[in-house]
């Protein structure tokens, strides 16, 4: 199919660079009949064509009209010229130059006027036609008129130029031109090739950002599902306590705890403003998750946009890392669960920074905690493990940043560097 559409633009270039160049040539051969007739004008004694059109059957006259124009065209160099003038019914002819015949007929080796011609052909201004004939011989006509002292027209010079000449010279043209066309067709060959060649590049792009997208926020998704279910079974827990009061005459312990409720429910809104609205969202959703699950989190988040990075590498980066941070410190008691996520500017870059409570990752998987696939949790069945931190480090290699991980002590804390230039 692609090499039938570029042999379909090529043909098509190259027919239509043919066709211009016959029309261009076409035009530049009319302009040059056209300037022949006016020179032969110029040279041209009017008062011999008077003279024989006064007495039309003189054979003397008749020569001597021949001769003139004959005279005038030697001086002005042009060729193919014969003087017309309309019968008495208005048919247009030719009586210098050929025969004087009501209908045309071959002069020299150039074209043949027909009928036609009568629908160009004006004693009264320039004109120029091209004509076909019906055995689809084509010329190409340039006339102008013949006025006297008077300002009466007489007739017209005309000068004809044989359509072999135009197809002779296009013919030449093209092949003194065979190396442009040649480049003319590389050219479209080559666009077509860069287009179809942007064309998968960008629906590759768009697929894979479409696809990261997608398993980003579905991950966020699901986490979020989960928090909303916790939510909402506490919710049903919290209407059963307070019913309980109501039905017992408790009314006062029923509005203390409404109140505590209440408490909780602003505890659960962001304690800071975050300027970027995909990291704010996250952040919201993992605020929720650890006040669900009792676990102290602590933010420290600039007055700034981060926007070096996507928003999708951004949500990658702190979801995974977050993620990982949570997985390990519920393996605490709610007492000793604690997670801290920090997100500055310093010294020309970013410094993300998530710390938390869990169990200590030995030196010797330092360095395997970044290979996909490779986790310290438990399998579950048919949840993968062990692509968080890999992602991690290619988002962060992307931007060529830096990742860092230091654990000791039960505590945990990776550290990712990524630098900007010029930002605001």
């Amino acid at each position: 199919m692609t090499i039938f559409i570029l042999i379909v633009l090529s043909s098509f270039n190259l027919y239509t660079t043919y066709t211009n160049t016959k029309k261009t040539i076409e035009l530049t051969m009319a302009n040059q009949a056209r300037f022949s007739a006016d020179e032969i004008l110029l040279n041209f004694d009017v008062a011999v064509l008077e003279s024989y059109l006064n007495s039309p059957t003189s054979v003397e006259k008749r020569n001597l009209l021949e001769r003139e124009l004959r005279d005038a065209k030697r001086l002005s160099r042009g060729s193919y010229a014969s003087i017309l003038t309309k019968n008495s019914e208005g048919i247009p002819r030719r009586i210098a130059g050929g025969k004087a015949e009501g209908r045309l007929h071959q002069a020299d080796d150039c074209c043949l006027l027909s009928e036609e011609f009568l629908e160009q052909y004006s004693e009264d201004k320039p004109f120029t036609s091209r004509i076909e004939t019906d055995d689809h011989v084509t010329f190409i006509a340039s006339g102008v008129p013949i006025i006297n002292n008077e300002g009466v027209p007489l007739g017209a010079i005309v000068v004809e130029i044989g359509v072999g000449k135009v197809t002779d010279i296009t013919n030449e043209v093209m092949k003194n031109n065979v190396s442009f066309f040649i480049f003319s067709t590389l050219f479209v060959l080559f666009s077509f090739i860069i287009f179809v060649v942007f064309q998968l590049w960008f629906r590759r792009e768009v697929t894979s950002r479409v696809g990261d997208a997608e398993e980003t926020y579905q991950v966020e998704f699901q986490s979020m599902l989960h928090t909303m279910r916790s939510i909402r079974h506490d919710f049903i827990n919290h209407i059963q306590v307070i019913q309980g009061l109501l039905k017992i005459g408790r009314e006062d312990r029923a509005f203390e705890y409404v109140n505590s409720l209440t408490k909780e429910v602003d505890s659960m809104e962001l304690p800071l403003k975050i300027k970027n609205p995909a990291l704010f969202i996250l952040l919201q959703s993992k605020w929720v998750r650890a006040q669900n699950d009792k676990v102290d989190m602590h933010l420290l988040i600039d007055d700034h946009q981060f926007s070096r990075l996507s928003s999708i590498d951004l949500i990658k980066i702190f979801s995974n890392l977050i993620d990982n941070a949570f997985d390990a410190t519920l393996q605490f008691q709610e007492v000793d669960r604690f997670i801290s996520v920090e997100a500055t500017v310093a010294s020309n870059q970013y410094i993300f920074k998530v710390e938390n409570i869990g169990p200590t990752i030995s030196p010797d998987m330092m360095n395997d905690i970044f290979q996909a696939g490779f986790s310290t949790k438990v399998e579950r069945s048919g949840v993968p493990r062990g692509d968080g931190l890999g992602i991690v480090k290619n988002v962060v290699a992307k931007y060529n940043g830096k990742i860092s991980v230091e654990s000791k002590k039960n505590t945990t804390s990776f550290t990712v560097t990524i630098p900007i230039k010029n930002e605001r």
